[in-house]
């Protein structure tokens, strides 16, 4: 009797934490009920919003690839474009000021210019026309050295040789004056071995006489001379001429070709 007391008490205490299991169960499966159905009215409010924020991506144009983007220009601080200089305007009465004041000071016509070394030293603002007369006059005073000679050869007692002679050798000393043989323009000024300092020019219808053994000169190339003027002096003789002593080597040529100076010489 007592054993079957204490199974029954025992049927009663399990049936008793069954129970109690089952409310427990109950409650919590309750409360996840409505703990779900509260947080749907949120779900459903994110899922709108996620929906709204799609459908605008979805209105946004999409991105360029990487290949097709376009970098912009690097800019380099050593090239620097200059703004154009917009010159300010001026107005009508500025102007008509203005060109008055250039028109005041506008000089006068230029006057040629004669520089200091006597009346001799010309420099004329143009050169005229060059026309040779057929005339010349003797550039030195002194006697003839040596004949010109292009017929047979002549003796050059410095060289200790014949030699034909395209030239006048006149006798003269160092420090004469050398003066133009006729009107012309200087074409050129060399220094020749031979001759030494040689002074070529050109005096009209394809002739040209050439001074040399020259020093001190008064002109340079493009200079226009009168017949007489004083083109330099004597110099002292190259050594091709050491025997013959210090002289004036005048020649005369005709469209390059030499010419004999005494025949347009006066005797």
């Amino acid at each position: 009797m007592k054993e079957r007391k204490t199974s029954g008490m025992t049927s009663q205490k399990q049936i008793i934490i069954a129970g109690c299991l089952m409310l427990i169960l109950v409650t919590c499966l309750t409360g996840l009920y409505i703990a779900r159905r509260m947080q749907q009215p949120n779900r459903e409010t994110q899922i709108a919003e996620n929906n709204d924020k799609i459908s605008e991506d979805a209105d946004i144009e999409p991105i360029e690839s990487v290949d097709s983007v376009i970098l912009p220009e690097v800019w380099d601080e050593n090239e620097v474009e200059e703004a154009p200089q917009v010159e300010p305007k001026q107005d009508a009465t500025e102007n008509n000021d203005m060109d008055v004041d250039v028109a005041a000071e506008e000089p006068a016509e230029s006057q040629p210019v004669t520089p200091v070394g006597g009346s001799a030293v010309k420099v004329e603002p143009a050169a005229p026309a060059l026309q040779f007369s057929g005339e010349l006059q003797w550039p030195v005073e002194g006697s003839v050295l040596m004949n010109y000679s292009m017929d047979q050869s002549i003796y050059f007692a410095t060289l200790d040789q014949y030699k034909y002679n395209p030239a006048m050798i006149i006798d003269a000393q160092s420090g004469d004056a050398v003066m133009a043989a006729a009107a012309g323009t200087i074409t050129q000024i060399k220094e020749d071995a031979q001759t030494g300092l040689t002074v070529t020019m050109d005096i009209g219808d394809g002739y040209e006489v050439s001074y040399g053994q020259m020093q001190e000169l008064n002109f340079k190339e493009g200079a226009h001379l009168d017949a007489g003027d004083v083109i330099g002096t004597v110099a002292p003789a190259t050594k091709y001429y050491s025997v013959e002593g210090d002289n004036l080597y005048f020649a005369l040529t005709k469209d390059g070709a030499p010419a004999d100076p005494t025949e347009y010489l006066p005797q």
